[in-house]
């Protein structure tokens, strides 16, 4: 979506301005815009420019970004910079222009493509911004559509078009700062094409509503060679962003070789955030009430559905080197996951298993520091040692249910990384963890039920449970404490096991 909207827009970042505190000329306006598709990785020339009575008028300007493989350039015609008396310009461009799509990857084939934009009723100003300048645009429709497809000389029939509607945004750059925000009405995605070599062809289309996403970052972070982000990272580049969706739509169908499949799902919306510099990675997704339905002819059922009422992932990475622990996370959320009763009745056709909805949730957050800089790419080839260490562990939110049984859990644990002999290399661990398990005997009974599982088979685990689980508070419940100790001593419910 940036992409489209820098593209759009000369291949520049356009954003609303504060107050301004000067008068922005023309040639200031133009210099900024230059400047800040420059940070993004694009270069901006004009063949002419010329000024009169603030106006400035920059005649075949030209945009062209180099990135890895891909390769992308184009004319978007005249752009002038016309200075309004308040401090603001207003700046007006052709609503329509091309640009040409290269991707040549080493091993590979070739793709060159032609991308078609119409920008209906843009408005666009720029204004100084705290010691910088900030761009800003509304547009009621902005449309891109690819065209002029080949793959290595050969023309595909192939098309793309996106429409976004009732669009505004902000693109500042102050010094080396840069802040953007955008918002959306809705975003509509059709595509149709079919292989010119056989049979197979398909169409969809994706909807979405209410797009809302913000930036703030130190440096070039957006179309880079991968291979730079470390040395980036080391020299102060930071960026944080995060994007919110709405109502979502999507289906797509194709046959191919007298086969047919069809998807279509929606989602009631979704948000995502993340946060990276030299010291830590941080990010989170999370969508909720996402439903998907497949059919085609070599499903064996009329039609297949999956649900799930809430999505998340939620990771922190610490990146720098240090001599002091810093905190890590790891939570995963998979909540209310259904299935269609058809999947259902392939395996459990009397209706054993309850059907309740699934979830699996848990969470693993602590504390552990490297011991090399892993942003150093000759420390990562050849470390001394161990790499890095943990030096703490809290589970909590663990929650599997399924098949009328639940799992709840949570723990905590201290590492001593100076101890490497006691469990066989592993920094030794002191803590304990405390679960329940319901339903587990009921699960067991129906699975040999459904011939799952032997009758033996399932006596046998009963029995052995018993060495790690006590009865719970209720029938069918059972709980255990695991505890670990400095010295080596693994127990359960106070009772030591035997490793060996």
């Amino acid at each position: 979506m940036k992409s489209f909207l820098r593209l759009s827009a000369a291949a520049t970042a356009l954003c609303v301005a504060s107050p301004a505190a000067w008068a922005l000329t023309a040639e200031e306006a133009w210099e900024a815009w230059v400047d800040i598709a420059a940070t993004y990785g694009e270069n901006v020339t004009a063949a002419n420019t010329s000024q009169s009575g603030g106006v400035l008028t920059a005649s075949g300007v030209s945009v062209a970004m180099e990135v890895e493989e891909m390769s992308l350039n184009g004319s978007i015609g005249d752009v002038t910079f016309t200075e309004n008396g308040d401090g603001t310009v207003a700046i007006a461009m052709p609503s329509a222009f091309d640009m040409m799509m290269t991707v040549d990857p080493e091993y590979g084939e070739k793709v060159e493509l032609t991308i078609n934009f119409q920008l209906d009723g843009l408005d666009m100003s720029a204004a100084d911004a705290d010691g910088g300048v900030a761009f800003s645009y509304s547009a009621p429709s902005m449309v891109f559509a690819m065209a002029d497809m080949m793959v290595d000389g050969e023309t595909i029939p192939f098309s793309f078009t996106g429409t976004v509607s009732g669009s505004a945004g902000t693109y500042t750059k102050a010094g080396e700062a840069l802040s953007s925000q955008f918002t959306a009405e809705g975003l509509q995605i059709d595509f149709d094409g079919r292989d010119p070599e056989g049979t197979g062809q398909g169409k969809g289309s994706v909807t979405m509503a209410d797009l809302v996403t913000s930036s703030t970052g130190q440096g070039q972070m957006l179309f880079m060679d991968p291979e730079k982000l470390p040395e980036m990272l080391k020299a102060g580049a930071s960026m944080q962003g995060s994007t919110s969706v709405g109502a979502t739509t999507f289906e797509m169908e194709g046959t191919e070789d007298g086969e047919s499949f069809a998807i279509s799902g929606d989602m009631d919306g979704g948000t995502g955030t993340v946060t990276l510099n030299a010291e830590q990675v941080l990010y989170a997704v999370n969508y909720t009430g996402f439903d998907m339905t497949m059919s085609g002819s070599e499903i064996p059922l009329p039609e297949v559905t999956l649900g799930m009422g809430e999505t998340s992932f939620n990771i922190i990475m610490p990146l720098a080197q240090s001599d002091a622990p810093k905190p890590y996370m790891l939570a995963v959320g998979l909540k209310d996951i259904t299935i269609a009763d058809g999947i259902w009745n392939m395996f459990d056709p009397g209706t054993v298993l309850p059907r309740d909805p699934a979830t699996l949730t848990f969470n693993l957050a602590g504390t552990g520091k490297w011991l090399i800089d892993i942003l150093d790419a000759e420390a990562m080839a050849n470390p001394q040692g161990m790499p890095g260490e943990v030096h703490s562990l809290n589970i909590s939110d663990v929650l599997l249910k399924a098949g009328g049984a639940e799992l709840t859990a949570n723990g905590t644990f201290t590492f001593d990384n100076t101890d490497l002999m006691t469990f066989g290399g592993m920094p030794a661990p002191d803590g304990s963890l405390t679960a329940k398990l319901s339903g587990a005997n009921g699960l067991l009974d129906n699975l040999v039920k459904m011939g799952f599982v032997p009758a033996d088979q399932a006596n046998g685990v009963k029995m052995m449970s018993g060495m790690f689980f006590r009865p719970g508070d209720g029938p069918d419940v059972l709980t255990t404490e695991i505890g670990v100790s400095p010295d080596g001593t693994v127990s359960a419910n106070g009772i030591p096991i035997p490793l060996q």
